[in-house]
């Protein structure tokens, strides 16, 4: 792969004319295939750009009487250096880079709530100045020809900066102080999704979740934004990163969300981000018809298999069915389905279901103006929170509920094995014609469960018994009592009546307009999603045969033999 020099020319500002004055100079080298997130990786780590705090533009000029032409995507890059590669000189195209703060005021709603117990909320309002505004007109009348009215300053400011020309609300992001407090006692696997406000402004509520000791749901922080697009989710992982920073081993899971992706790869350089297997699965259930019934056993098999056997076994099955279903899940990328091909453990988050179990939840609440909204999601938390608290009293195993739970099925399975020791730390488990060798000492067995799922299987169990040793030294601290007890120490307390809050002045002098709301279409509003074939297609319910036990039909119609009483 060939590598292209390309000079940077920075620190300067554009002139009426559109030509870059007052400039400095450096010059990087990139790969010729390179994204748009690379190239602007290595434009900020060689100009010392925090882009957590800045945003970059990267312009050139193809000739003298075209305006400058902007980088915006991955598409705008192979633009660029295919017409680089006619000239490849360090100094033809050069990219004139200009770097923009974000213009944000951070205002904390509600001053009257504490960091112990009160509701941790960040608001941020983007500025939209005479200056912001007039450096993306001017450009646009370098030509005389130009027609650039004001709803195409309005849908350009939206595009580029994710806000409107005028004071309209736009985002909001909330977070509890339970939540912040609570960040190092759960496993950093978070999982995001969207979905659709219903009042007059429509919009969109973005959350985010995890899983606790208990197996449950763990609210993060819910957002408003116009929509899912680059900007909104761009801003709502900079919030998110800036009330929660950054953990070792984190993770994203969401649906195959080209936005999300784009965002977190911005703002979590380097942290990996995993799809949901259920999204993959009604893709492939929509693009390929046949062998539904097999593809839908084998592929959930493979997702969640513990060795690289066992998956592989499972595709050269779906390879029977269907060579096209393995050529699509190779181009997705095992690593982002896959658990055994994952690089960060991702133990049984593999779907995005608690997303959609608490979108599923506030589905009634979403009808009601955002305030309302906001205040309903806390009153969630705040009960939820209350009810973990009091079941968390009553429960006294080492472990929570639901891991608890699954240690107990590990031990009875694991009583018909039997243990043949080698060493102090490594014994052989025999389970009929099979052989499992488990490692006590580095956690790891020959099946693969006990390292993935960090909670002790089948087999180490087993070896834990011939040992006469108890199983709490071998269990992830992220599935015990004591982490589920740490998690909600700081509750939800009551919010007091807005008569009382002290709000500071400068965010009283604040004018906010209300959102722009569509024109109301025809007909009664829609509730329920448009259903797909498949959905339709499928019943709630079967009939089942009192003569045979068979399905589908019922006795009066059946030709089989009487089942046998």
């Amino acid at each position: 792969m060939s590598k292209i020099a390309i000079m940077l020319q920075f620190n300067g500002n554009w002139d009426n004319y559109g030509r870059f004055r007052d400039f400095e100079v450096d010059a990087i080298v990139v790969d010729e295939n390179a994204s748009y997130s690379i190239l602007i990786s290595t434009i900020a780590e060689q100009l010392s750009i925090d882009t957590s705090e800045k945003i970059i533009k990267n312009k050139y000029m193809v000739n003298d009487n075209c305006p400058p032409m902007e980088i915006r995507n991955d598409m705008g890059v192979r633009v660029y250096m295919e017409t680089k590669k006619d000239n490849k000189n360090l100094g033809s195209y050069p990219l004139c880079i200009s770097v923009r703060d974000f213009n944000m005021e951070l205002a904390i709603a509600n001053d009257n709530t504490s960091a112990a117990t009160g509701l941790y909320a960040l608001v941020k309002t983007r500025k939209r100045t005479a200056v912001v505004v007039g450096s993306m007109v001017i450009p646009k009348y370098c030509d005389p020809k130009t027609v650039y009215t004001p709803k195409d300053i309005q849908t350009d400011m939206l595009s580029e900066y994710g806000k409107t020309a005028d004071e309209c609300f736009l985002y909001a992001f909330v977070t509890l102080c339970t939540s912040i407090s609570g960040w190092q006692h759960y496993r950093p696997v978070v999982v995001v999704d969207g979905t659709f406000l219903k009042s007059a402004y429509r919009g969109i509520m973005l959350t985010t979740s995890t899983m606790d000791a208990a197996g449950t749901i763990f609210p993060l922080a819910y957002v408003v934004v116009d929509s899912e697009k680059d900007a909104s989710w761009k801003w709502f992982f900079e919030q998110f990163k800036q009330a929660y920073g950054e953990r070792p081993s984190m993770c994203v899971v969401s649906d195959k969300n080209e936005s999300i992706l784009k965002a977190t790869s911005i703002v979590y350089s380097g942290m990996p981000h995993y799809s949901c297997i259920w999204h993959i699965w009604t893709n492939i259930r929509s693009k390929f018809k046949k062998g539904h019934l097999q593809l839908h056993e084998l592929y959930f098999v493979a997702a969640r298999s513990y060795t690289l056997d066992e998956f592989n076994e499972r595709m050269s099955k779906i390879e029977e069915v269907d060579p096209r279903v393995k050529s699509y899940l190779y181009d997705i990328g095992y690593h982002r389905w896959s658990r055994v091909h994952a690089t960060v453990n991702r133990t049984w988050t593999m779907a995005s279901n608690i997303a959609e179990s608490l979108n599923a939840v506030t589905k009634d609440a979403r009808e009601l103006p955002i305030f309302d909204l906001l205040e309903y999601m806390r009153t969630l938390l705040e009960r939820w929170t209350n009810e973990k608290l009091l079941k968390m009293k009553g429960t006294f195993t080492f472990l929570g509920s639901k891991f608890n739970k699954e240690l107990e099925n590990n031990r009875t399975l694991s009583q018909k094995l039997r243990v043949r020791a080698s060493t102090d730390h490594i014994h052989t488990m025999l389970d009929g014609v099979k052989r499992y060798i488990v490692c006590l000492k580095n956690k790891k067995c020959s099946c693969g469960q006990f390292q993935l799922e960090e909670l002790p299987c089948v087999h180490a169990l087993a070896a834990l018994r011939h040992r006469n040793e108890t199983y709490e030294n071998y269990c992830s601290p992220y599935y015990t009592r004591e982490s589920l007890l740490r998690t909600y120490e700081i509750p939800v307390n009551h919010l007091h009546d807005e008569s009382k809050w002290n709000v500071p002045q400068h965010i009283l002098d604040e004018v906010v307009n209300l959102p722009m709301g569509d024109k109301r279409q025809p007909g009664r509003p829609q509730k329920e999603k448009y259903k797909t074939y498949d959905e339709i297609k499928l019943k709630k319910y079967k009939v089942s045969c009192e003569n045979c036990g068979g399905e589908g039909h019922n006795k009066r119609c059946c030709k089989n033999m009487p089942k046998k009483k």
